[in-house]
């Protein structure tokens, strides 16, 4: 009776969270919102220790497969966003998405040296880490047309224990029918969703091209009324900067970007969306490796998002509907960017130094925000062991 009656429960917490997935996802526009989403129930639902999603795009006129989310509660496999695979089945995923099928492997051990599925045990020995078992299923939208694979690895047997070299095998436990039902379940309505999210950015490229035509029109209406007053004419003419995408600067002063965050978070008690505050303070770095930086902030975070500068060396990004844990992320993302680039244009210093501290605002929160400023910013020194008062 015992065993029953923990049976339904478990099924009762799968509906439960399986539920909350398709309502979440279901009203979310943002691709990469959708994809952390999708990580975090295959994680849960399937208790598996790692997670991937690769998205099919066209890179220098050939078809990849990147990495476009990932989450691994063991290693850092996050520094592998934006790798890209071929679309052939020389890899797993390459496999599953070629043939169009789900791939299951509950004992990649015991493969042949030979095997064509061995492949990913490159990221394996670069991790220190072994994959066990794998369930890969291709992803489609809703005229069946690939658009990526989702990929989760080692079932662990307890939740809350770390896999490296030296344990996988004995707490990697198989694969059931059940996670693979679950897992092509998640595959096919993400394929939906994704699908609807690439058409809503299409619809948004279209709304920003008739705001910027009307912000014209509305431009040249003020200037042929002179008789209005000095306010209202600047009245107008941040009415119109506040339609156009793109801003005259990419990174705010302190003063701007503090006004205009205390702004959205108003409208973010009404709305109850979670606000982080990302903190950087860089240490050796000059003109070139600044402008390199500014780059890389305003392209990898999103139009809403308030990237501020609090003075040449210190910067604060607020964000929009993001929790610590995404803010660590895309703090990450926007380090390791920074780093390729500066390898690439060979300007990369050993002494270039990032010192980071984050703070979640939550909706119900009253928070002075130059308060939260100075406490992140000391946090950020005190990383780097230095004393402050």
């Amino acid at each position: 009776m015992l065993e029953v009656y923990e049976q339904i429960t478990k099924l009762k917490n799968i509906i439960e969270r399986f539920s909350s997935f398709i309502i979440n996802a279901s009203s979310e526009k943002d691709i990469n919102e959708i994809l952390l989403m999708t990580i975090d129930t295959c994680l849960e639902l399937t208790g598996s220790d790692g997670a991937t999603i690769y998205l099919k795009e066209t890179i220098d006129q050939e078809e990849k497969l990147v990495i476009r989310a990932t989450k691994n509660l063991s290693v850092n496999f996050e520094f592998y966003l934006g790798y890209s695979l071929p679309v052939s089945p020389i890899s797993l995923c390459g496999y599953a998405a070629v043939y169009q099928k789900p791939v299951v492997i509950n004992d990649t051990l015991n493969l042949p040296e030979n095997h064509e599925f061995r492949q990913f045990k490159f990221f394996d020995k670069s991790l220190h880490y072994v994959t066990i078992n794998t369930i890969t299923a291709p992803i489609f939208d809703f005229g069946n047309n690939l658009l990526g694979v989702l990929q989760v690895i080692n079932k662990k047997a307890k939740p809350n224990i770390k896999l490296d070299e030296t344990n996988a095998t004995l707490f990697t436990i198989s694969y059931t029918e059940t996670d693979v039902k679950l897992t092509l379940a998640i595959s096919s309505i993400v394929g939906t969703f994704l699908d609807r999210a690439k058409a809503y950015e299409k619809f948004e490229v279209s709304i920003t091209n008739t705001q910027k035509m009307l912000a014209n029109m509305f431009d040249s209406v003020k200037k042929s009324i002179s008789v209005l007053n000095d306010i209202l004419v600047s009245s107008q003419q941040k009415f119109i900067e506040s339609l156009q995408t793109e801003k005259k600067e990419k990174i705010l002063s302190l003063k701007e970007g503090i006004e205009l965050f205390k702004k959205q978070y108003q409208l973010s008690k009404i709305t109850e969306t979670i606000m982080s505050i990302t903190y950087l303070i860089t240490r050796n770095v000059d003109t070139k490796v600044i402008d390199v930086l500014h780059e890389v902030i305003s392209t990898e975070i999103r139009v809403y998002d308030i990237p501020v500068k609090v003075n040449n060396s210190e910067y604060a990004i607020f964000l929009h509907n993001v929790d610590i844990i995404k803010a660590r992320m895309i703090a990450k993302r926007i380090e390791r960017k920074v780093f390729e680039k500066l390898k690439l244009n060979e300007m990369l210093s050993t002494s270039l130094k990032f010192l980071w501290s984050f703070y979640e605002l939550k909706p119900d929160e009253e928070k002075n925000i130059e308060e939260i400023l100075s406490y992140l910013q000391k946090i950020a020194k005190e990383n780097e062991g230095e004393i402050t008062t």
